[in-house]
C-alpha cells in the first residue's frame, strides 16, 4: 500500500513541485532532479481546469503594473476582484475562478490560456514558451487528447518517489502525520 511521508511540511513539497511564480526554464532545470519528463511534467498545469485561485497569488502580475500577458478584459476583471496590491489588505476568501468551467474537467483551462486568461503566472508561461505553446494549443482543440495525456501524466506523478512499508504511513488526516 502507499504511504504519505513521516513529516509534514510546505517547504519539502516546494523542492518537489514548482510554485505558481517559477518560470519555464526553472521548471525545466528542476527536471533534471526529478525522474519526469517535460511533456508530462507541463501537463499538471492543466490541473487548474478545476477550482480556483486566491488574491494573494496574483497580486505580483496586477501590481505596480499589470502583467501584460493578461488578456486586457481579463486583466481589469482581476483587478476589480483583487482591489489592493497589499497582501496584509487581502482577505483569503476572495478567490477567482481558474477557468471559466471551473467545477468540470475539461478542456476550457487550454482553450481560456489561448486567449490570455491564465490566472497564475505559471499559466501564462506554458501557454506562451515555443516548448509548451504548441501542446497548450492542440489541448485547447482536441479534449480526447488532453484526457489521455493529463491521465499518463498523472500515473507517472503517482509512480514517482512511492513510499511503502514502514517508509511512510496511511494519515487519517491528509493535512498532519498520524
Amino acid at each position: 500500500m502507499q504511504s504519505d511521508t513521516l513529516l509534514s511540511s510546505v517547504n519539502r513539497i516546494d523542492g518537489f513541485f514548482a510554485d505558481f511564480e517559477y518560470e519555464i526554464y526553472k521548471d525545466i532545470l528542476l527536471l533534471h532532479v526529478q525522474p519526469l519528463i517535460l511533456i508530462p511534467y507541463r501537463l499538471y498545469a492543466g490541473a487548474h481546469t478545476l477550482g480556483v485561485g486566491h488574491c494573494v497569488s496574483i497580486i505580483n502580475r496586477l501590481y505596480p503594473t499589470r502583467d501584460n500577458t493578461l488578456g486586457f478584459g481579463f486583466g481589469g476583471q482581476l483587478r476589480l476582484t483583487c482591489p489592493t496590491p497589499y497582501p496584509a489588505f487581502i482577505n483569503n476568501n476572495t478567490f477567482m475562478q481558474n477557468d471559466l468551467t471551473n467545477v468540470f474537467f475539461d478542456n476550457q483551462y487550454f482553450r481560456d490560456l489561448m486567449v490570455g486568461r491564465g490566472l497564475f503566472s505559471i499559466d501564462s508561461e506554458v501557454a506562451n514558451d515555443p516548448t509548451t505553446s504548441q501542446i497548450v494549443s492542440a489541448f485547447a482543440q482536441n479534449q480526447n487528447l488532453f484526457f489521455s495525456n493529463f491521465a499518463s501524466a498523472f500515473v507517472k506523478l503517482t509512480a514517482s518517489n512511492v513510499l511503502t512499508g514502514d517508509q511512510g504511513e496511511v494519515r487519517r488526516n491528509c493535512a498532519f502525520v498520524n
